[in-house]
């Protein structure tokens, strides 16, 4: 008995230094690293550049326009001055081939707001890409949920199974002397070994789902976890259940109507006067000089106004337009809101229901262990066979296997309601 107990002091300390040098993985642990490996999050970056290369083009729009611009021409005819020839004066001729080179600057004073119009549609652009990212993300992180609590689950209904393993071994030596001693009949011995190894496929079944679950976990999050006892069961605290739309779809509806008034601005400018200053040197034949046919230099320098003053109703057509665009969103908002209400209240109502589950839990596993202790020596005796025993060990198995599958069903429920709205 000493050498007995020896061992399983030894075995004790064995599996606690073990579990001392596993490091624990928390679920968070499993978001970030899914997140860090998601090959689709790098297309913020991506987003971003494309964002300030798109800033970089806007920019120029008030940068000076330079154009070098060269002709070479042959027409028909020319303007002549017919002055009679007794008046002692002789009209220039002018050249039927004309050349030129010019050089013309341009340079914008005032666009209307064009410009910042065009830089703030495309901050929303990139705000719009960024956003489908962090939906895609949301999507991650529920994946990651649904794998992380079913891998605790199963976890913990093995162990259970386990635990009733050990109890049918147990009762199967008692069996066996009680059927030596004659108390009881062969076939109920048989029947205690044929559950044990119905248990045990159980075990062999669910150690498989096991095993594919914590591998999809793995290629989530680069983790490298060898067994479900490395994941911390997580706790989650809820001080208000106050309506509240955090959903990154939702947000995507929001950034989409910041898009709509961007552009609806952006309409607006093209309404607008627009200024610029111009200027323009060149050389050919002729210059601006029409009446000579030499070779000369020339330039020109002022400014121009630009102005739509009417553009049959094209820019009100398009506000309309952006109008009942932006109120499409506002019912799909509206939408969104009322089954997000629904959604939450089920939600609510599970939270609830897992809580009072888990207070009638524990009574029930008290009460149903008194009443296996009690078959146990029933049977023994041979007062009732192995089948009523049984019936009753799987009662209390299965109310041990309630009450672990009710605390982590709380717990799921929690990130659930705070997964739906957009807390996650």
């Amino acid at each position: 008995m000493k050498k007995i107990s020896a061992l399983l002091t030894i075995v004790f300390v064995c599996q606690v230094l073990l579990a001392q040098k596993i490091e624990s993985i928390s679920l968070d642990d499993c978001y970030q690293n899914a997140i860090i490996n998601y090959p689709n999050f790098k297309q913020t970056d991506l987003n971003n550049a494309i964002f300030e290369l798109n800033i970089k083009n806007t920019s120029t729009n008030y940068y000076p326009t330079l154009n070098l611009n060269g002709q070479i021409s042959w027409q028909s005819d020319v303007t002549k001055i017919n002055i009679p020839a007794a008046a002692g004066f002789t009209a220039p001729e002018i050249s039927k081939d004309w050349y030129k080179i010019n050089f013309d600057v341009q340079q914008i004073i005032y666009d209307g707001g064009v410009t910042s119009g065009q830089k703030a549609l495309q901050a929303t652009e990139r705000d719009i890409s960024n956003q489908e990212v962090q939906i895609e993300i949301y999507q991650l992180k529920e994946r990651v949920n649904h794998l992380y609590f079913n891998t605790l689950f199963i976890n913990k209904n093995i162990e259970v199974l386990k635990v009733l393993v050990n109890n049918l071994e147990a009762s199967i030596l008692d069996a066996e002397t009680a059927f030596a001693n004659g108390v009881i009949l062969k076939s109920e011995v048989d029947k205690l070994k044929v559950e044990s190894i119905q248990v045990n496929q159980q075990i062999t079944e669910k150690a498989s789902d096991l095993i594919a679950i914590i591998g999809a976990l793995n290629e989530l999050t680069k983790l490298k976890i060898q067994s479900a006892g490395e994941l911390e069961i997580p706790q989650l605290t809820i001080e208000n259940y106050s309506f509240v739309n955090n959903r990154p779809e939702y947000l995507m509806l929001n950034k989409y109507q910041d898009k709509l008034s961007a552009a609806k601005n952006l309409s607006q400018s093209k309404r607008r006067p627009k200024f610029l200053a111009f200027g323009q040197a060149g050389y050919g034949r002729p210059g601006y000089d029409m009446l000579n046919d030499n070779f000369d230099d020339y330039y020109m320098i002022g400014a121009r106004l630009n102005w739509n003053i009417w553009d049959w109703n094209k820019v009100k057509n398009e506000k309309q337009i952006l109008d009942i665009q932006n109120e499409i969103v506002n019912s799909k908002k509206q939408s969104f809101d009322q089954s997000l209400r629904a959604d939450l209240s089920q939600r609510i109502e599970n939270i609830s229901k897992y809580k009072k589950l888990l207070e009638s839990d524990e009574t029930i596993l008290e009460l149903q262990n008194n009443v296996v202790q009690t078959a146990l020596s029933q049977f023994n005796n041979g007062v009732i066979t192995s089948t009523t025993y049984l019936i009753e060990l799987n009662k209390l198995s299965k109310a041990k296997l309630n009450l672990e599958a009710h605390k982590l069903q709380l717990v799921f429920a929690k990130y659930q309601y705070i997964t739906a709205i957009g807390n996650l």
